[in-house]
């Protein structure tokens, strides 16, 4: 059971990986499906655990937590610049949305010539 921890703990690592990368190269659209694996490996990581009825530990384990906790404050800061980002392009986009309101006609009138008739 050991060694599958590990394992799990690699693979969460990996994927953690993963999703900075995403972040940083601006493909955000990649991070849910990460997000979704991660979430398998640490349900999988605590079925061991409660199997064992205990938290597996030795020291590889301790040392990859250790690297984790750094990579995971990186992803958040990361998350934080992509939603300011992201943020900023839709206000941007809700102001265009205004501007280009304000210079459409608000009665429909018929943009057309009007001949009259009567001379």
């Amino acid at each position: 059971m050991l060694l599958e921890k590990e394992t799990q703990l690699k693979q969460y690592f990996e994927l953690s990986k993963a999703i900075l990368n995403a972040l940083q190269q601006g493909e955000e659209e990649k991070v849910p499906v990460l997000l979704e694996h991660r979430e398998v490996c640490i349900s999988t990581i605590n079925k061991l655990d409660a199997k064992a009825g205990s938290i597996l530990m030795n020291e590889f384990i301790q040392h990859q937590l250790t690297e984790l906790t750094t990579l995971e404050k990186e992803i958040q800061n990361q998350m934080q610049q992509t939603m300011k980002k992201l943020s900023n392009r839709v206000r941007y986009a809700q102001n265009e949305q205004y501007l280009r309101s304000q210079y459409e006609d608000r009665v429909a009138v018929s943009k057309g010539v009007f001949y009259d008739s009567k001379k």
